[in-house]
């Protein structure tokens, strides 16, 4: 019986470990996918583009602008498109990103800084803070939830679009 017991302790540790490594490295890859695709994703330069890494079926968008929420690939897809219809020469880069995700789900958090230029030709900047939920469609990484938002003076009740770190 002791033999059996001894025999049994580092079998179930190293079953224990390869366990643990094999989500740990699960994970780790997921982190370096989500994080290419937040890259690929603040490059897109038309609605059509950026709506590729978006759960359709599945994504609740929150968007700086009204209305409180968009619902649906349709929805998402229409917001997206009166900013880029707007915008010419939109160029984003990370202040800061950090993805956390344990293999099945991700999130990603992160500031973002924009420069483009209005359909009246003005310069325009504005730095974002963003929270993108990220799970797989079909093995792929898809967004269904994202978050995007400016802090607002509370004295002023005005959104601060340009805050630096």
């Amino acid at each position: 019986m002791m033999k059996k017991l001894a025999l049994m302790v580092p079998i179930a540790a190293v079953v224990f470990a390869a366990s643990f490594g094999l989500t740990a490295f699960a994970a780790g890859d997921a982190k370096t996918d989500i994080t290419a695709l937040e890259h690929k994703l603040i490059t897109a330069t038309s609605g059509s583009q950026a709506i590729t890494y978006y759960d359709d079926k599945n994504i609740v968008f929150y968007d700086f602008v009204p209305p409180l929420q968009y619902v649906g690939g349709k929805a998402v897809l229409a917001d997206l498109n009166n900013f880029f219809d707007n915008a010419k020469d939109v160029k984003g880069e990370f202040l800061d990103l950090d993805v956390v995700t344990d293999g099945r789900l991700g999130v990603a958090h992160s500031i973002q800084h924009f420069t483009w230029t209005g359909k009246d030709g003005k310069p325009m900047a504005a730095t974002v803070r963003v929270t993108d939920c990220w799970h797989k469609v079909n093995g792929q990484w898809k967004i269904f939830h994202s978050h995007i938002s400016v802090p607002t003076d509370p004295a002023t009740g005005k959104a601060e679009m340009n805050l630096k770190m």
